[in-house]
């Protein structure tokens, strides 16, 4: 589903305007852009959290280890209840 057509969806269903609505979807992602990038973990209630990832190279000596040694980064996410309860809740049938 699109940011459009998530808008449209929300629209339906309660008075706020869609350009209010794209502006509280996207809030989210600003913010947990700037929380991961300081190092932080975000925690997004029901829906899971976010954590930077780092792979470093190995060094012989503590010493060796620096920025360069940061072999690649990525970001994590661990599902909250609701996403891991998907699964067990959804039917599947032959087409």
């Amino acid at each position: 589903m699109s940011l459009s057509e998530m808008t449209m969806e929300i629209e339906k269903t309660c008075t706020v305007s869609g350009t209010d609505i794209r502006a509280l979807l996207f809030a989210p992602v600003d913010v947990s852009i700037d929380t991961l990038a300081n190092g932080t973990l975000v925690r997004q209630a029901e829906s899971g959290s976010l954590r930077l990832s780092l792979s470093f190279e190995g060094e012989a000596m503590e010493t060796g280890v620096n920025t360069t040694s940061v072999k690649y980064t990525c970001v994590l996410f661990t599902p909250g209840t609701r996403y891991k309860a998907i699964p067990t809740a959804t039917k599947f049938s032959e087409v």
